[in-house]
């Protein structure tokens, strides 16, 4: 199996900062690094990639949804064995296949509003990755006497509430 860590961006006390910029009385009780799975794929295609004519996306394998990505950046520092990663719902998990066909749609339907009547087809898988670990850092934050969990992406410090 063809495995790659994305590296970390944001750290802790990054993720920290983002989420007290917006609640300056939020205090971070834990933080720990989740590592969540994706399916990548790089493919050619002329109408979207420009010069280069590559595309990436990345496919959630938990939910499904598929992502234009920028080129995957590996940490050299860990190994995928030290991966904690978060744990499967199961419920609405995809197969690496689909995952595949997602991706060239999204690159297909991208390629296709770009390049309008000009667009003459050509999405071509040129490489996958059957798991891209992408960090996200959990955190149990305390809010005017409330605790939360707290998502912040590791790769840009977008964050989402999943808990209260």
């Amino acid at each position: 199996m063809n495995e790659i860590l994305l590296k970390t961006i944001v750290d802790a006390e990054h993720a920290a900062k983002v989420l007290q910029a917006k609640a300056p009385d939020l205090e971070v009780v834990s933080a720990s690094l989740r590592r969540h799975p994706f399916a990548g794929f790089e493919f050619h295609v002329p109408a979207l990639a420009g010069r280069g004519e590559t595309a990436r996306a990345l496919v959630d394998y938990y939910s499904g949804k598929a992502f234009i990505s920028d080129r995957w950046e590996s940490d050299p520092v860990l190994e995928v064995d030290d991966v904690e990663a978060v744990s499967d719902p199961s419920w609405n998990s995809i197969s690496f296949e689909t995952a595949r066909q997602r991706a060239k749609a999204l690159l297909s339907t991208a390629a296709l509003r770009k390049a309008r009547l000009a667009w003459k087809g050509g999405v071509k898988e040129t490489a996958s990755v059957e798991k891209v670990w992408k960090p996200n850092w959990i955190l149990d934050v305390r809010i005017q006497g409330r605790n939360y969990r707290v998502i912040v992406d590791g790769l840009n410090g977008g964050y989402f509430f999943i808990e209260s």
